[in-house]
């Protein structure tokens, strides 16, 4: 710029110079005016060459790598917004409402449209046979595969991964000493693989891997890593969810099965124990912890005169007026005793007749209840009177015998 500057000024004061000397009259003012009409334009040109062009040619550059990098910038702006809405998709599908087989092949076609892919493999990982099996392929057809292709853990890349819990991406798979071909996946005819776990590091689970191939050599960006990365995350998550789901149905399954077959036993049981009940010829109720009457087999209503209705609406204490013994029976019964108290029952009648009570504890449907056995002792007791009325009679023989 100072150059420049002088070179005007320079200009300047010989255009002043040479205006002074025409206006003098002087012939040499004319011979300046042809010398400096020549040498300032050449000057300036120079100047402009030197100078002034290599400047605007950098700053030409300049903006045009600007552009470049803007352009640049949008392309990876929109490429973001891809794969941002490859991940939204991916995540509506893997937790859509729909089979968890079709949920795994609307996220096998996001992933390889997304990943501009020739094809996505989704393996599930199968504890029992330490195997990857095949769940969802973008290039299956309606009905799937009629056996799904199976890789053992540590073998092909695809088992490599699995055992290694490392990503691989390679450019050439074919050349590499790791790979290894399925015949009904046809491996071969793919130059390039992208392969990831899928596994849940929260727990230490491996789901099973998840891979894109491509039948011409590729090398993966930065915005693809990212977005097969963030996109193994989500499906290994979803397929742990719908593993569990998968043996908490199983569980409860095998649960209202096995609840299913012990109510079934406890019918059969209580039906049993009402049979035989029915049928016994001793009086049998059974009682709530605090002695009312739930049930009461026929012997039980003739020996009471009550009809076993009416004695279902009764406390037993009921039938046995004040008597502190028979009150002790729930108390030891619950407590695992078999307890056994004397008493006089009043019948409907009025009529009160000894009787020995036994109880025991007793659970039907899960549920505490208290046994009682009630049993008539009118004709021990008159065979009892009887006994001591000869004895008392062979006693007075004994002491006044006769002569």
């Amino acid at each position: 710029m100072s150059v420049i500057a002088l070179v005007l000024a320079a200009s300047a004061l010989g255009g002043t110079a040479t205006g002074y000397l025409i206006a003098q009259g002087n012939g040499a003012g004319i011979l300046l005016v042809i010398v400096l009409s020549a040498v300032v334009p050449l000057l300036t040109y120079a100047l402009y060459r030197r100078l002034i062009f290599p400047a605007f040619r950098r700053l030409e550059d300049a903006n045009l790598e600007l552009h470049l990098k803007h352009e640049e910038l949008l392309d990876v702006k929109d490429d973001l917004f891809i794969k941002f809405l490859g991940i939204y998709d991916v995540n509506y599908a893997a937790n859509s409402p729909r089979l968890f087989n079709d949920r795994m092949k609307d996220v096998a076609d996001i992933t390889a449209r997304v990943m501009e892919a020739d094809v996505c493999f989704i393996f599930l990982f199968d504890k029992k046979s330490d195997e990857l099996v095949l769940e969802a392929s973008n290039k299956d057809g309606d009905k799937g595969p009629a056996a799904p292709a199976r890789i053992a853990l540590g073998e092909g890349v695809e088992g490599w991964v699995g055992r290694r819990l490392d990503p691989v991406m390679l450019k050439d798979v074919r050349s590499d000493s790791r790979f290894k071909d399925v015949p009904e996946l046809e491996l071969s005819r793919y130059s390039s693989v992208y392969c990831l776990p899928l596994y849940v590091y929260s727990n230490g689970v491996l789901v099973g891997v998840m891979e894109v191939l491509y039948e011409k050599a590729k090398s993966f960006t930065d915005e693809e890593i990212n977005f097969f990365t963030t996109l193994s995350g989500i499906i290994s998550t979803t397929i742990q969810n719908e593993l569990m789901q998968v043996e908490l149905r199983k569980m409860n399954l095998e649960l209202e099965q096995w609840v299913s077959e012990k109510t079934e036993e406890l019918r059969a049981s209580e039906e049993r124990y009402r049979t035989l009940v029915e049928n016994a010829c001793e009086s049998i109720f059974v009682l709530a912890e605090n002695g009312d009457v739930v049930f009461a087999n026929d012997q039980a209503a003739r020996l009471t005169g009550h009809a076993k209705y009416d004695l279902l609406h009764k406390n037993l204490f009921e039938l046995f007026g004040d008597s502190p013994e028979i009150k002790e029976l729930p108390g030891e019964a619950a407590r695992g005793r078999q307890a056994v108290r004397h008493g006089d029952l009043q019948k409907i009648d009025g009529a009160v007749i000894p009787v020995e009570v036994s109880a025991v504890g007793l659970v039907l449907m899960g549920k505490r209840f208290i046994q009682t056995v009630v049993r008539d002792m009118s004709s021990r007791q008159h065979l009892e009177n009887l006994l001591k009325e000869k004895e008392q009679e062979i006693a007075a023989l004994k002491t006044h015998p006769t002569r």
